[in-house]
């Protein structure tokens, strides 16, 4: 039975390249960001608080640097979650099984990462955005919902992916002493 590597490495090699393009976009709203908290810093903060479903005034400055670093950390996460799933891909394209497991569970880590810092940066957003607010409208926010539950599934399958690669790395192993 012969093995064609290229049923996998070619679609291996285009998601390689959709996960560059996320970086590249995730990359651009981090510039975005940056540029808007140097040019209109007053400004951010209630577009962050707006984004994350708190309608605000005007914020005091710490609100604004408080809301401009749980952002950042956001994108930060994105950015080292895409650039793992990248090599995951490339080390499929590569034919390097074993490698792309050792990846996958870093994905699986940073999945994970995503997850709890999800539900904790919820809480910190409902209480800076809602600090000024009078005694009675102040919220803190939780919530666990479908992308909650997308991230946890996605972080799972990684887990299962990097498993499946070290048992296919095993597996390629015994075929190629064999043959």
């Amino acid at each position: 039975m012969t093995i064609d590597p290229n049923t996998l490495t070619q679609p291996a090699r285009r998601i390689q390249i959709v996960m560059t393009c996320g970086m590249a976009l995730f990359l651009a709203i981090t510039a975005g960001l940056a540029f808007a908290t140097i040019t209109k810093p007053s400004s951010v903060g209630p577009i962050l608080a707006d984004f994350g479903g708190f309608s605000t005034g005007p914020l005091m400055a710490w609100q604004t640097v408080a809301l401009i670093g749980i952002t950042a950390i956001h994108l930060t996460i994105w950015l080292l979650l895409l650039g793992t799933a990248r090599h995951v891909f490339r080390h499929l394209a590569d034919g390097e099984p074993e490698a792309a497991s050792h990846a996958a569970r870093n994905l699986a880590n940073w999945l994970w990462a995503m997850l709890a810092w999800g539900l904790i940066s919820q809480i910190l957003v409902s209480l800076v955005a809602t600090w000024g607010f009078p005694e009675g409208q102040r919220a803190i926010s939780f919530g666990f919902g479908t992308p909650q539950v997308s991230i946890a599934l996605s972080a799972l399958i990684a887990g299962f992916m990097a498993r499946a690669f070290a048992l296919g790395a095993e597996l390629w192993r015994d075929h190629s002493e064999v043959v």
